[in-house]
């Protein structure tokens, strides 16, 4: 993980919020789904519930779903955060945020990270 995201906004990208409950963020490693809160051409964020952070080195081969049987397979990612985000007075469960930056993308790859996000996405961030 990359501390100096931790300071302030680093990103070079313009990022998109996703259409609620529409997309999903799996990995063979990470032990459940994460639901995607926005994305760009550089990266991704996502929101998983577990008290402990998912291994570091599981960013590689994720894969996002989206509406209308969009996807983005075999992603090349590294984990920049990971922290706790609040989610209101009494709630047991801990959710985190979890933020990834994509390693270098295919031609293809970066096309349909092109039509993912014209699909999926509602506005800019």
């Amino acid at each position: 993980m990359n501390p100096a995201y931790a300071l302030g906004e680093q990103r070079k990208m313009k990022r998109f919020r996703v259409k609620e409950q529409a997309s999903f963020v799996l990995n063979s490693i990470w032990p459940d789904k994460g639901m995607l809160v926005d994305i760009s051409k550089g990266g991704l964020a996502f929101h998983y519930i577990s008290e402990l952070p998912w291994p570091d080195d599981a960013g590689d081969g994720c894969m996002v779903l989206g509406e209308h049987d969009s996807c983005l397979a075999n992603l090349k990612a590294e984990v920049v955060a990971d922290r706790i985000v609040q989610c209101g007075e009494g709630n047991a469960m801990v959710v985190r945020r979890r933020c990834l930056k994509f390693g270098e993308l295919t031609e293809q790859q970066q096309f349909l990270l092109e039509c993912f996000i014209w699909i999926n996405g509602t506005a800019q961030c």
